[in-house]
């Protein structure tokens, strides 16, 4: 698949971003997300400094996906000692 460059808007300025097609409504799902929480930062807290509010929103984004991972993790866990408790029950070796 070929490659296109768009045009993402964070915080008022543009940057150029490679994208597959396939990739295309990710990626401005993840503009709006963004831009959606500078602003919630803009109006709950007093930072105005725009550097500070991509830090927030970094932090914030990057511990949603640690979350997301230790949940995933833990389900993963679940079903393995599922599959386990399956086989022992079943009696197929491993």
């Amino acid at each position: 698949m070929e490659q296109t460059t768009i045009k993402v808007n964070i915080s008022g300025r543009e940057y150029p971003v490679n994208v597959l097609p396939n990739q295309l409504n990710a990626m401005k799902k993840a503009e709006t997300a963004i831009n959606v929480q500078i602003n919630t930062y803009k109006s709950s807290y007093a930072i105005k400094d725009p550097r500070d509010l991509l830090a927030m929103c970094a932090l914030q984004l990057a511990f949603q996906q640690q979350e997301k991972e230790e949940k995933e993790r833990k389900n993963l866990e679940k079903v393995m000692d599922k599959v386990a408790a399956l086989e022992t029950a079943l009696k197929i070796p491993h």
